[in-house]
């Protein structure tokens, strides 16, 4: 990493780095989604009901959706994506208050005798180790959300097919750029 991040003598930072002061970070967090997903739910509805010739297949696919009362797991899979939402805050309040930036996941403390001596144990985030550790948290922040898109793909294809073919190349392509810089996966959101 570039900038030097000023730390207490056990090495945690001395400010929280990663979110706004001025927001509480339920607040950015409920805007980052709410952002986001409009965005991609006013492309996606573009994408479908703007082309006259789109429009009524579309509808006829939602129309078997109705028909099979498939509406229950369509709203399923939603609360599912959205029920991450205040995991995520809960995570994001605890990191915030550690002050315990991206890629650390835990922070671990020297154990024995001569332990108290010694800081806090956390990941490397300079040079060759510090971008090996960023693009291994790219990996697992993958790893995590892809359930989740997958389940997601799957259902809005059978409606938008060419439409979340295009999202979920977006998505990967964001991943693997994302893994090349160490910055995780963020569109997931």
């Amino acid at each position: 990493m570039n900038e030097t991040i000023e730390t207490d003598s056990k090495g945690i930072p001395l400010k929280h780095v990663g979110y706004p002061d001025q927001f509480s970070v339920a607040v950015f967090y409920a805007i980052g989604h709410g952002v986001l997903g409009g965005v991609g739910l006013a492309a996606a509805w573009f994408l479908a009901y703007v082309p006259v010739a789109k429009r009524a297949n579309a509808d006829t696919q939602i129309g078997i959706l109705v028909e099979h009362n498939l509406g229950w797991m369509y709203l399923g899979i939603f609360l599912l994506k959205l029920l991450q939402l205040p995991i995520g805050t809960i995570l994001g309040e605890a990191r915030k208050a550690s002050k315990v930036a991206v890629p650390d996941q835990h922070v671990y403390r020297v154990m024995g005798s001569e332990g108290s001596k010694f800081g806090y144990v956390l990941m490397e985030t300079d040079g060759v180790h510090g971008a090996f550790n960023r693009a291994q948290r790219a990996l697992m922040n993958y790893h995590e959300v892809f359930p989740t898109i997958a389940l997601q793909y799957v259902a809005a294809s059978w409606v938008f097919p060419f439409e979340a073919f295009v999202c979920v190349m977006v998505w990967a392509g964001n991943g693997h750029d994302s893994c090349r810089q160490g910055i995780g996966v963020e569109t997931a959101l």
